[in-house]
């Protein structure tokens, strides 16, 4: 019976003091301290907004078209060959 508590006693304080230790990295990581390896968070994209269907697209990825408006992204072939038929029923 003894046994068993001083066990269970054991492994209860193991468990607090890894989330002690869990939560204590966490914040400070949170508030910037370099304590080794981390996770880096990647820099956003700026998108932009395929003037058809309204998708948000990665323009470095996306079908493009220039015009005189300027330089329009895409998602799709089916969105870009709508977009120029129909700027040639507008010319």
């Amino acid at each position: 019976m003894f046994l068993t508590r001083l066990v269970l006693c054991v492994l209860l304080v193991l468990l607090v003091v890894r989330a002690l230790w869990r939560f204590l990295a966490g914040l400070a990581e949170g508030m910037g301290v370099n304590r080794g390896p981390s996770r880096r968070i990647e820099q956003g994209v700026r998108m932009a907004r395929d003037p058809i269907c309204g998708t948000f697209v990665i323009p470095a990825s996306a079908l493009a078209v220039r015009d005189a408006d300027g330089l329009h992204h895409f998602c799709s072939d089916k969105c870009r060959d709508a977009f120029v038929a129909r700027t040639r029923q507008s010319t």
